[in-house]
Parts: C-alpha cells; structure tokens; sequence
C-alpha cells in the first residue's frame, strides 16, 4: 500500500477532483474524438447504469463495514453525490470514449489491481477502508463499472439487444427503488426501516412489488423481442408492439413505477415516496406523449392512432385488444389447456402434432414449446397475463443465456 498523509484540505480538493475530473475527460474526448450518434448514446447510457449500480453497491459496503466516508457534506445515505455522479461519468462515457477499442475488462482490470489495490486504503479522511474492503471493490466493478462499459460497447454496435435490455432494465429499477425513494428522504425526512417492519407487511408489500415488477419487466422483454428495439426511445424500436402486455395498457413501464412508488411508501410510511408516483404521471403527459407524438405516430400513423383507441394508458382492460388473432396449435390430448384457453380472446386454438406452437401475425417471432403455452394463456385476461409474463421472463432468459455460455468470446 502507498501511504498517503495528506491533510484535510487537498482531500476536499481530490473530492471535488472526483467529479470534475471526469466530466472535464469527457468533454475533451468529445472535442478530440468526434464521437459518434451511437457511441454518445452508449455513454449516456452507461452513466444512467452507472449512477443507480455505485449507488447500490456503495450502500452495501457500507451495510457490511467494508469501508466508510468521511464529513458529512452532499451525502446521499452516508454516500458522497460526487463519488457517486463522478464513477457514474468515469467508469460510463469517461473510460469508454478514452479507449472505445480496449475490452471494458482490460480497462477495468488495471484499475481494480493498480490504483485501488495500491490507494483505496489510504484515503483517510475521504474514505476509511475497514475489513474485506478490497471485496467490496471487486463487487462494485462487477455490479456498476464493468457492465456500464459493456453497455455503451454494446449500445454503439448495437449487438447483444436482450442484454442491452436487461441492463436497461436493471437500471430502471434501481432508479425506481433506490435513487428516488433515497433522494426524497434525504430532502423530506425518512429512513431505509426495513428490518423493524411486521413480518406480514414485508411478505405483502414483496409481493405487490414482485407483482407490479412482472408489468415493466414484461413490457421491457415485449419491446425487445418483438419491437426489436429497448425501451429508451434513444434507441428505440424498429416495430409497433401491440401484443402481450401492451395489450392491455399502452404504458406499461411507467403503471409499472407509479405502482411500485406506492406500495414502497406504503410499506416505509413514507408520504413523499408515495406521492413520487405523480412523477410518472407527468412523465406521461410530458415527455411519453411528447414521444408518441412525435416518433411513433410519425412511424406509425396508421397503426398508432388505432392502438390508442382501443389501448387504455393507465388501467388496464380485463380482456386484451387483439387486431388480428393469433394461432396456437396443441395436441388433443391437452384437455384442460383446451378448456382454459376457451376463455381468451383472439386466440384460435388448433390441432397439432408434438409440442405446442404459437404464431401471432403481429409478432416478430412465434414461439414452440412450453413459450407458447404462455403466450396463448396471456391472451385470457389481465391476471393471467401477469402470471404468464412472470413465467416468461425465466423461460426465455434461461435458454439465452445457457446458449450465451458457447459464444462468449462474442460479448468481450
């Protein structure tokens, strides 16, 4: 280790350093590169996984004792905003429009082994390092810096789209369940209580955030699969989805948030968190209309104005909106299925040989097997469709990434 003694005075200096550092890195790779549409897009991107990641793994090892910030300015749950804004910009569009050619882990891998090996655990009065602290780094370069590379790499070549979503995903949940709710309680008053709450309430609001968490994950993997897009309209999708669970609601994500603010200031009696879910109704009426306006009903015309006819924006209808029906073909013996998809709706049920088969005309891809039972059963109601879009998050993840493990020379 370096043994560094310096007085209090240049550490508030390499404080403010952490921050300025990295914006002033950008700007100048900026101005001396000439980045690219697609490359500026991947670095917003990684500093947006960034911020909600460093924030998450930070407040973990400080949970745990790995280490501890010192003064108590521009905290963010015992957490420097700089430290946090600054990785977010260094380990995203900083590192990545200085070296847009290195592999994001031989970019990571000298500064996990050189500079924190050598200074983390001497940064007193900035940072106090306690036991199994440099494990605490390793978790934040695997959690927040080293996949916020690979998403602007990604992002820039535009490969990899179900994990460029997934990562989307992750991000928005983090914004959603520990940025703000952290924010709002830092300004209004509150704490992260969660350990002193009755058992009942924890098992019942687990549940009502896993439920209303299936609506946006749901919606993420629709957009992906058959949008072929994500869900930020930076990168947005080359196809109009109207199946699945945009048949039901045509803002999915954003019920998805305004839900989860609810019940998360429910459960932590926390008005202010609660009243958060305002937000996503003025991003609806803000910027998502300003988007429907003027990208999808440009790309869409004709298609767009006739989902918003039929396609509530926030409270579901119990049967889904299905403008042309789609097929599934089982075999005869599958009485029970049979009689359970008697109640969906622009669904025909056909005779087939061997393991079930769906095809939606509206769909970018049909499914075969244990998939397209459960996109035949969303075609029922609302409840069934949440249901089925749970089991359908695992059932197509888990074959994607098993088929990831003999490609995985392609991902670096």
């Amino acid at each position: 280790m370096i043994g560094l003694t310096l007085p209090e005075s240049l550490m508030l200096a390499l404080r403010w350093a952490l921050l300025l550092g990295p914006v002033g890195l950008v700007l100048a790779m900026v101005k001396i590169r000439g980045t690219s549409e697609r490359r500026q897009i991947g670095g917003l991107f990684a500093f947006l996984y960034g911020v909600p990641m460093i924030f998450v793994t930070h407040s973990f090892a400080l949970h745990f004792g790995w280490w501890r910030y010192g003064w108590d300015t521009l905290m963010i749950n015992n957490i420097p905003a700089d430290i946090v804004i600054g990785g977010a910009i260094l380990f995203g569009p900083g590192l990545y429009f200085s070296f847009p050619n290195t592999r994001p882990y031989m970019i990571c891998l000298p500064i996990v082994l050189g500079l924190h090996g050598t200074v983390f655990n001497s940064l007193e009065p900035l940072v106090f390092a306690g036991p199994y602290w440099y494990w605490g780094v390793i978790l934040v370069f695997i959690v927040a810096h080293l996949p916020a590379l690979y998403l602007a790499k990604w992002t820039e070549e535009d490969q990899h789209l179900p994990l460029r979503c997934a990562l989307l995903a992750i991000m928005t949940g983090g914004m959603i369940f520990a940025i703000v709710p952290a924010l709002i309680m830092q300004a209004m008053g509150g704490n992260w209580d969660l350990l002193n709450r009755p058992d009942w309430a924890t098992a019942t609001a687990c549940v009502a955030l896993v439920f209303v968490s299936v609506i946006g994950l749901s919606a993420n993997q629709s957009l992906c699969l058959h949008g072929n897009g994500t869900p930020i309209p930076l990168d947005p999708t080359k196809r109009l989805v109207t199946t699945g669970i945009y048949a039901y609601v045509s803002n999915p994500m954003q019920l998805s948030a305004a839900l989860a603010f609810l019940i998360l200031g429910l459960f932590l009696w926390n008005i202010w968190i609660m009243a958060a879910a305002l937000m996503a109704w003025i991003f609806v009426q803000g910027m998502v209309r300003w988007h429907h306006r003027h990208d999808l009903l440009k790309r869409f015309p004709q298609e767009w104005i006739i989902y918003k006819e039929n396609v509530p924006e926030w409270v579901p209808r119990w049967k889904p909106w299905i403008k042309v029906e789609a097929t599934v073909f089982l075999s005869s013996d599958r009485q029970l299925l049979r009689w359970l998809l008697s109640y969906a709706t622009g669904l025909q049920v056909r005779d087939g040989p061997g393991k079930a088969i769906y095809n939606n005309p509206a769909d970018r891809r049909g499914f075969r097997g244990a998939p397209a039972v459960i996109a035949a059963v969303s075609h029922i109601n609302f409840l069934w469709m949440v249901i089925a879009a749970a089991l359908m998050l695992p059932v197509l993840a888990v074959p994607y990434l098993a088929n990831l493990r003999r490609t995985t020379g392609d991902l670096t």
